[in-house]
């Protein structure tokens, strides 16, 4: 076996879901020994690792659910171990994979290199899927990720919204936004734009997408159903109902989401001087951080 080419990133938080994930996975890919993958694991004593875990090429953080502190602390411990692996795959834990996934991927990614795009990465919210009777009822239209709504004023909340025309496409399209349930890039992401954890919840996706794009990533959305992503959350156990002082850390990621679209310095999550803010505010047609929308929120459901 050869060094891996995929470094495969999964938080997956006390996730039923984590098992078939890495089984579909694996499963589907093209080669599925090219294929590393890490999973910060946070679990109670009772949940066990599923026995897949023994018979791939995967790592595990361990880790007792009541030390998470989110998400994004999750990913960025996962990222810190990425090896030199050629591409990087950041997905979530409640996925199922389409057949030749990877070499699908690969084929895009180096399609749009050719066609003048440094440094690509192909990000997409996956169509729905319900875990009961999957395959049936499965989408295979893609989606392209639209703004939903304002929180607190700051530009947070998307939507997947149908890709019109997709059988006639023949690449990937330009995206406005980056999906941290599903993102596939070149491994130096990994150094380059590390997963911010004081990000708790609302705003990881365009903190991270903003970076990406100030240090010259170019985002696209792809033309053809990769994967399928499980959006009931009644499938998984939330951080936030484990936590009770879930809406003390929102509150505090706000305040820090805020200072990195106004484009204040974080120390160890640099903003990138390819692009500016105002290239990126441009580029989307919107603006990052708004005082005109109605910024009431609710909890995170």
């Amino acid at each position: 076996m050869g060094k891996p080419l995929v470094f495969v990133q999964v938080s997956a938080y006390r996730d039923q879901q984590l098992k078939p994930t890495l089984e579909s996975l694996f499963d589907e890919a093209s080669a599925p020994d090219q294929l590393r993958v890490t999973i910060c694991w946070q679990h109670a004593r009772t949940e066990r690792l599923p026995r897949v875990c023994t018979t791939h090429h995967i790592e595990v953080i361990d880790v007792d659910y009541r030390r998470s502190r989110g998400a994004n602390w999750a990913r960025r411990h996962v990222q810190k171990r990425w090896r030199g692996e050629p591409y990087s795959l950041i997905i979530d834990s409640h996925l199922r994979f389409a057949p030749h996934w990877d070499s699908m991927l690969v084929d895009m990614f180096q399609k749009l290199k050719t066609k003048g795009a440094r440094k690509p990465a192909v990000t997409c919210y996956p169509p729905n899927f319900d875990p009961v009777t999957f395959p049936k009822g499965r989408s295979h239209v893609p989606l392209k990720i639209y703004k939903e709504k304002y929180y607190e004023g700051l530009l947070a909340h998307f939507a997947g919204v149908p890709l019109p025309f997709w059988r006639w496409l023949t690449e990937p399209i330009p995206a406005q936004f980056l999906a941290l349930g599903f993102l596939f890039t070149e491994g130096s992401f990994n150094t380059e734009i590390p997963i911010d954890p004081a990000v708790y919840f609302f705003g990881d996706e365009i903190t991270t997408g903003l970076r990406a794009y100030c240090h010259g990533y170019d985002l696209f959305h792809p033309h053809r159903v990769i994967a399928w992503h499980a959006y009931d959350r009644a499938t998984r156990r939330c951080h936030w109902l484990d936590h009770d002082d879930w809406r003390c850390r929102d509150q505090r990621s706000l305040r820090h989401v805020r200072r990195v679209l106004k484009g204040e310095f974080v120390q160890g999550y640099p903003l990138g001087t390819v692009r500016t803010i105002a290239d990126y505010e441009r580029y989307i047609g919107l603006s990052l951080i708004s005082k005109n929308e109605d910024n009431k929120c609710g909890d995170f459901g």
